[in-house]
């Protein structure tokens, strides 16, 4: 029986409210015409294993068992006020089929603002859920209860906050283990202070909100050599003007400073200073031929001046379109996929200018250049760029108009990519491109004497036509593919048409191809080798021009290890060989043993 009661026992509301607000207050129990004394409450705590003691309190038992309503189905624990006008078992029942749960302290009709328990009732409904009202909509605040309902509304209250929050179980577990850790947490603490100190030294003093600054520094050391020195003499140079080639170790370096400035958060400002002095392995310098330039050399003017290198910005002003501007040191190479990945930088990528990028469809004929590239979907991606060498200038000068689309060099590129996977990408472009009074129409790369149309001799494969207006149409093809885990491919193929005005059946063709085989975390994690080789660009068709000089093409390689320090600094040793330098077969193999080493912060 008593365990039918504990189960019956629902939450009592108004006794709740009561409790909490005067749990002092003694507890009186009313009834018209029969009431139920406090003496027969109480001899309920008897041994309930003792038959004769249930039989003899049986009467006073279903007495208060008629007073209470247990609905076994409900969720929530409701309360059943006995109502001393009800005579019948049946008319409680009845009474106590529409018992719900109530969410507003207004849902109560009897319950008033003015009531001077207004705000622990409304704290009971809201904030515990504690409360049941009567099929009315009443609460009957005034009404009297039993201990047995006290104790129905004060377990179902509790474990309503258990339930909620947290039992006491829960409480005293958390307070031994903050005993248990109190040094740890004192410790923690006392490191959180810290940093909320230094971040506020840091947010106090820091150089921009808005702006990063990042740098590299690249220390080159190389030995150029070819087995009899004389290869001007092969060039058909005077060697004894003292320009004949000689083996010599250089140093130089090359220092820049990025300062990145985002407003959005998916636009970018670059402002970058350079200075550097390593010199350009060129027809003039040592190696005696552009086929040995360093991918990483500059010789910037006034003795290693500090110059403005960059100043570009690029934004998003749509989902998967980025726009960018670059005013200074623009490059097709620099606005658009390269699908070279891991040889592209100039400062950790390959040791050759040429095994960077196809140098006749990713390299700009000048430094200003607006570009767009829209992501049409996870596929195919879209670009388009335009380049300019005059763009600043504002007034007409001859032949060269200058501004954006009159300047002494023009050009214009497009390239669609194509990714079938994450392991295989490809590319194709084309370039057009407009040259006045000079060329350099494979970006100082090939290097192979012409004497075309009596134009006199110095003529190459960045200049086939000696200075004359020079115009070209480039086409491209590159591919980037995962091979496996261990190693990794890049490569390419370009083709140039070029053509002067100022020579009639003028039109020669040149050819370029390389292929990179990478070798990521070679002998140890965060390592890289890589082999590279290909031809530089080389005339192999000169029309009605009938050039003979550098009917052979070139073989460029390139061997390298990278050893990766830490996350700041890596060095590259590795050697450039070049066989039929200048594209003739008479020329000894150059060999450029290089080490560079690369500080990034």
């Amino acid at each position: 029986m008593l365990n039918s009661l504990k189960k019956s026992l629902l939450l009592k509301p108004a006794l709740l409210s009561l409790m909490l607000l005067a749990p002092s207050a003694a507890v009186a129990v009313e009834a018209q015409g029969e009431a139920i004394h406090q003496d027969s409450v109480e001899n309920l705590s008897v041994d309930f294993t003792n038959q004769d003691s249930i039989s003899e309190n049986q009467s006073s038992l279903e007495r208060i068992d008629s007073l209470l309503i247990a609905d076994s189905s409900a969720t929530e624990p409701n309360v059943v006020e006995p109502d001393l006008n009800v005579t019948s078992l049946d008319e409680i029942g009845a009474d106590a089929d529409g018992l719900g749960q109530v969410t507003s302290v207004s849902q109560l009709s009897d319950v008033q603002p003015t009531d001077w328990a207004f705000q622990a009732l409304q704290s009971l409904v809201e904030r515990y859920g504690c409360i049941a009202g009567y099929p009315n909509g009443t609460f009957r605040g005034n009404r009297s209860a039993t201990r047995y309902e006290m104790a129905a509304a004060l377990n179902a209250c509790l474990d309503q906050i258990s339930d909620r929050f947290a039992s006491k179980a829960d409480l005293d577990a958390v307070k031994a283990l903050q005993d248990e850790f109190a040094a740890e947490l004192a410790t923690l603490r006392g490191r959180v202070d810290g940093l909320e100190a230094r971040v506020d030294t840091v947010e106090a003093q820091q150089f921009s909100t808005t702006t990063k600054l990042k740098g590299e520094v690249v220390f080159g050391s190389a030995f150029v050599f070819d087995e009899d020195n004389d290869l001007d003499s092969v060039l058909g140079v005077d060697t004894d003007d003292g320009n004949n080639a000689e083996d010599r170790l250089f140093l130089g370096y090359r220092a820049r400073l990025n300062f990145d400035t985002s407003f959005s958060g998916s636009d970018r400002l670059r402002i970058r200073l350079e200075a550097a002095d390593i010199p350009e392995l060129d027809e003039n310098g040592s190696a005696g031929t552009s086929l040995a330039r360093l991918g990483f050399d500059e010789n910037d003017p006034a003795g290693s001046q500090v110059i403005l290198d960059e100043i570009n910005y690029r934004f998003k002003p749509l989902d998967g379109l980025t726009l960018k501007v670059a005013l200074q040191g623009g490059d097709y190479k620099d606005d658009v996929e390269t699908f070279n990945p891991y040889l592209k930088s100039s400062g950790s990528g390959a040791l050759s200018r040429f095994f960077r990028v196809n140098p006749v469809t990713h390299r700009a004929p000048g430094d200003t250049t607006l570009s767009a590239v829209y992501e049409l979907n996870d596929t195919i991606e879209l670009s388009a760029v335009v380049s300019a060498d005059d763009a600043e200038s504002a007034v007409a000068d001859g032949d060269n108009n200058g501004g954006l689309f009159g300047g002494g060099q023009f050009g214009v590129l497009g390239q669609v990519g194509i990714s079938l996977s994450e392991k295989l990408r490809f590319g194709v472009q084309y370039a057009r491109s407009e040259f006045r009074g000079g060329a350099d129409i494979t970006n100082d790369t090939g290097d192979a004497p012409t004497t075309p149309g009596g134009l006199g001799l110095g003529g190459d494969t960045s200049d086939p036509f000696d200075g004359a207006d020079t115009s070209t149409d480039n086409f491209g093809f590159n591919i980037d593919a995962e091979i496996a885990k261990f190693v990794h491919f890049s490569g390419w193929t370009g083709l140039t048409l070029a053509r002067s005005q100022e020579i009639d059946n003028s039109e020669i063709k040149l050819i370029n191809w390389a292929a990179n085989f990478i070798f990521p975390d070679l002998l140890a994690e965060g390592n890289r080798g890589s082999l590279s080789v290909g031809s530089q660009p080389f005339i192999f068709d000169s029309g009605d021009l009938n050039i003979d000089d550098g009917a052979n093409p070139n073989i460029t390689a390139e061997a390298q290890y990278q050893f990766k320090v830490n996350d700041n600094i890596k060095i590259s040793p590795g050697v450039i060989v070049i066989f039929r330098a200048n594209n003739t077969e008479s020329n000894d193999p150059i060999f450029v043993p290089i080490i560079r080493t690369t500080f990034k912060f």
